[in-house]
């Protein structure tokens, strides 16, 4: 998702209480209208009013539900730096192929000495090194690539500070 120079004025231009909604939405999208309102003591009509303007806008962007990763036999998690190699597709095609893949959670174009870092998710070290040895590294535009295996998740929070 690439940004502009709008996107940063957005949370400028938010009242209160649609920060507020936000806060509340993050830290439960399920509640419903009513719930919210009597949290923040407003009326539903205006908390509706104000969440429509935020989806319009694409401040909310979509609704969504956290999976326990353990829970769904997910053990590993790697960060995975990866160089490009000048081929037919640009870095952000590349990126955008790359995040096709159904183990890669995320994937960030950075500056440094590598061009992407990826999250993904392995059921365990073995499937981890098939997905690198089998599908990453056969991509032809990827030069080279450096696995940083996660020992402990300390902080991994999907919330926007608002």
């Amino acid at each position: 998702m690439r940004t502009t120079r709008e996107d940063h004025d957005d949370i400028e231009k938010l009242d209160e209480a649609s920060k507020k909604i936000l806060r509340v939405l993050q830290d439960n999208s399920r509640l419903s209208l009513r719930k919210i309102a009597r949290k923040l003591r407003m009326k539903p009509t205006s908390v509706f009013n104000k969440i429509k303007k935020m989806e319009n806008t694409g401040v909310i962007e979509e609704y969504t539900v956290i999976l326990n990763r353990r829970k769904l036999n997910y053990k590993v998690i790697a960060l995975i730096l990866v160089t490009y190699k000048k081929a037919k597709i640009t870095q952000h095609e590349l990126a955008l192929k790359i995040s096709r893949f159904k183990q890669v959670l995320d994937v960030f174009i950075i500056s440094g000495a590598w061009d992407l870092v990826l999250k993904v998710v392995a059921k365990d070290v073995d499937s981890l090194g098939n997905f690198i040895t089998e599908k990453l590294r056969t991509i032809q535009e990827i030069d080279k690539t450096q696995t940083l295996i996660v020992l402990e998740e300390v902080k991994n929070s999907p919330k926007i500070p608002i």
